[in-house]
């Protein structure tokens, strides 16, 4: 038998969070809030194949390894593997002051 590849759910707020800091790119140019938003999906559409791929996510507390984080182009996403689904939790922009949560 293979390996179990995991669904992909999201947040609400993740979500709109990905949402705002697009529109807000895309205000100053659509076509970066097109690539990056692209960037960003290829990535997540990969967690579920190596869910571990991506370091802990340092800035969750009490975190028992399954909270994992990745950048790209000043966006943080950190997602959180469950059994059967891996769980985009949260988007902030380098901009952010970190926040642990």
């Amino acid at each position: 038998m293979g390996k179990q590849i995991r669904q992909i759910r999201w947040d609400e707020r993740a979500l709109q969070s990905f949402v705002d800091i697009l529109d807000h790119i895309k205000q100053n140019s659509p076509i970066n809030a097109k690539r990056v938003k692209t960037r960003i999906m290829n990535l997540i559409k990969s967690i579920p194949v190596n869910p571990e791929m991506y370091r802990e996510d340092e800035l969750k507390s009490n975190n028992d390894g399954t909270y994992r984080v990745f950048s790209r182009d000043s966006i943080r996403v950190s997602y959180k593997i469950e059994p059967d689904a891996i769980i985009i939790t949260r988007f902030r922009h380098s901009s952010q002051d970190p926040i642990t949560y």
